[in-house]
């Protein structure tokens, strides 16, 4: 039986881990393609990068182990009045043991033992993080769009529940965040053609369902290549009128050409961390 959690400051020596854990956590759990995941982690996670951190870093960042090896780390970003919950990722093979949770717990403690402002920062790509900060009872506070090593991703902020307060001024409070993002329009009320063109590669013509699917920028629709609806084809994006559309093994959908994605389960799932 694997014991607890112990979570203690980072040591330089163990960036090459660290490394190891951000690239299996972001392959299992996020919706980005192999080349845009490998990129990230070139940028965000190099060795000497996480070394230099480790070294001067004003809070953590902080390392999780189980049984001896290192199982999950969480990176905190801080300035004067704001520190920000940056990373925070668990080897899959160790979730379910409250990696995530004693990470998260502890990097929320030092920040407030420093006297700033908690946030933590996701990407709408990673499919299950929103739902983990809810459940530890904060609130998304903005959505923004922004850059990661060259990918195109919206970051969602999340700040104490109950606080009142927004990231920056002007954002939009959480009310605002997650009424747009389920606000799924009635497949009556959209403007969605009867044949679409399958794509450059694919001279097929496709129909669309009669069902959408919430997705974070804009609803997807199935596409079928029968006017029956009996063969399934793939999806379109209504964000963009794209059919270079994906799905992955865990029902994850992902429209190549603007990055609009699908995320199941909205609900917390404690095996995620």
């Amino acid at each position: 039986m694997s014991e607890e959690p112990t979570v203690r400051s980072a040591e330089p020596d163990e960036a090459a881990r660290i490394r190891e854990v951000a690239r299996s956590s972001m392959t299992t759990s996020y919706a980005l393609s192999p080349d845009d995941i490998e990129g990230i982690v070139e940028e965000e996670f190099g060795e000497d990068v996480l070394r230099e951190e480790i070294e001067t870093a004003e809070i953590g960042p902080f390392v999780a182990e189980v049984d001896g090896v290192v199982a999950g780390f969480v990176d905190v970003a801080s300035d004067e009045s704001l520190s920000r919950i940056r990373w925070l990722h668990v080897d899959p093979e160790r979730r379910g043991q409250g990696v995530g949770t004693a990470l998260f717990e502890r990097a929320l403690s030092e920040i407030e033992d420093h006297g700033g402002a908690p946030r933590a920062i996701t990407l709408s790509s990673n499919t299950g993080s929103g739902a983990f900060f809810e459940h530890l009872e904060f609130e998304r506070v903005e959505e923004r769009e922004t850059e990661v090593a060259g990918v195109d991703e919206v970051e969602y902020v999340y700040a104490e529940a109950g606080t009142g307060e927004s990231a920056d001024s002007g954002s939009a409070t959480s009310d605002e965040a997650e009424g747009d993002a389920e606000s799924t329009p009635d497949i009556e009320d959209v403007d969605l053609p009867e044949e679409i063109e399958a794509g450059e590669d694919d001279d097929r013509t496709v129909y669309p369902g009669e069902e959408l699917i919430e997705g974070a920028e804009g609803p997807f629709v199935a596409t079928y290549t029968d006017d029956a609806r009996t063969e399934e084809y793939g999806y379109y994006c209504l964000n963009c009128g794209s059919t270079e559309v994906a799905m992955d093994s865990m029902d994850r959908i992902q429209c190549e050409n603007c990055g609009n994605s699908f995320q199941p389960g909205e609900t917390y799932d404690a095996s995620y961390l």
